[in-house]
């Protein structure tokens, strides 16, 4: 009957967690300066401290080279951004490629903005909906 118990306390436990991780990527969320941030497309991520908040306008090419397909590029996907400060919204792109010609930072009001990541990766087999993508950002302070 004890083992039952811990058992069950345990599954508790694990259901929790998860409902909480999958929360943080598809609803609102707050964030941190200087953290890095996971924002799923149509959603916000808020700084209240800085009255700053950001969010994915949509994803407008995803030419990445699938990681089962061999690729003579390594492809790119562009991510239209919406940054929201003082009640002005800027809308700008990023892009997982980085380099000269496509850019996966910039500076806006003084915040340096950084894609670090877009994911899911692709795979030849399956084609990735809009609502799937989820962006990893880097914002600090300049």
């Amino acid at each position: 009957m004890k083992t039952i118990s811990i058992f069950s306390a345990f599954l508790l436990v694990l259901l929790l967690s998860g409902c909480n991780k999958n929360s943080e990527l598809t609803g609102d969320s707050s964030f941190r300066l200087n953290d890095t941030l996971q924002l799923a497309i149509n959603k916000s991520a808020v700084n209240n401290e800085n009255q700053l908040s950001i969010r994915i306008d949509s994803v407008l090419n995803d030419s990445r080279c699938p990681s089962d397909v061999v690729c003579i590029w390594e492809g790119n996907a562009e991510v239209r951004f919406i940054l929201t400060n003082d009640g002005g919204e800027t809308k700008f792109v990023l892009n997982t490629h980085g380099g000269d010609n496509f850019k996966s930072d910039t500076i806006i009001d003084g915040y340096s903005i950084q894609l670090v990541n877009l994911k899911p990766y692709p795979v030849y087999t399956n084609e990735i909906s809009n609502n799937e993508y989820v962006a990893e950002l880097l914002i600090r302070k300049k």
